[in-house]
């Protein structure tokens, strides 16, 4: 049975094809474009792992790369490179590449990176789990790469199976919170890192996390934390220098 699922950006046929024949193990999903590969990340998707060229038409895989950082920032990302474009690659891992593969690329070589990568995503379940916890795991796993998305619990419960309201009941039991309590806790958690870690505007990290509207988002962080975000941001830089 396929396992994880990477996207493979390339506008070469016989590269796609050769992934799907020779990572089986794996569920490749081929697409032949950015604007393909950007279609299935920007709606709630449960992508492991994306692997793209860098010459491509229309957007070149460097923008592609930083387009997909902008939706997730912690999407893996692997970077297909030619022997001519090797300087690319470097420039890649400096915008934020996970790893980089060079044409011909060795398939036993990327095998271990894939799976280096992936071993930071895989479910702690093992094999012998039931069906239910596997449900809830992949429910857990989609939640926290699409929280700065539109993504309800009824979008989770089409995606596993499972009524609306068994899956409310079986989420609370199993995670401990409510489905919004985990998507609110995991954007408050996402704002906290890009408060103390980049210099964005509130507004920006608003959006970041999924907020439309930067007033809504800064009420309901004062709420959960009992500080403002500019108020947040003073303090860790306050200790920082303690």
């Amino acid at each position: 049975m396929a396992g994880e699922k990477i996207l493979v950006v390339d506008d070469a046929k016989n590269i796609r094809d050769t992934f799907s024949l020779a990572f089986d193990e794996y569920n490749i999903v081929p697409v032949a474009s950015a604007r393909e590969a950007l279609g299935i990340l920007r709606k709630p998707n449960d992508i492991d792992l994306v692997v793209l060229d860098v010459v491509m038409p229309e957007m070149d895989g460097l923008e592609l790369l930083k387009e997909i950082k902008k939706l997730n920032s912690e999407h893996k990302v692997v970077i297909m490179t030619g022997y001519s474009t090797k300087d690319v690659a470097i420039e890649a891992l400096r915008s934020q590449a996970d790893e980089y593969i060079e044409k011909p690329f060795d398939i036993e070589k990327t095998k271990e990176i894939f799976k280096r990568l992936l071993d930071e995503n895989r479910s702690p379940y093992g094999a012998d789990t039931s069906d239910t916890e596997k449900k809830i795991k992949y429910a857990q796993r989609l939640i926290e790469r699409n929280y700065h998305k539109v993504l309800s619990l009824q979008d989770i419960s089409k995606e596993i199976f499972l009524s609306y309201k068994y899956s409310s009941r079986l989420f609370k039991q199993r995670i401990g919170k409510s489905f919004n309590e985990y998507k609110l806790q995991l954007k408050i958690t996402s704002a906290k890192q890009l408060l103390r870690k980049t210099n964005y505007t509130i507004s920006q990290v608003a959006y970041k996390v999924g907020y439309q509207n930067p007033d809504s988002f800064m009420k309901m962080f004062k709420r959960v934390t009992g500080l403002t975000p500019s108020e947040y941001r003073d303090s860790s830089k306050q200790r920082k220098k303690g």
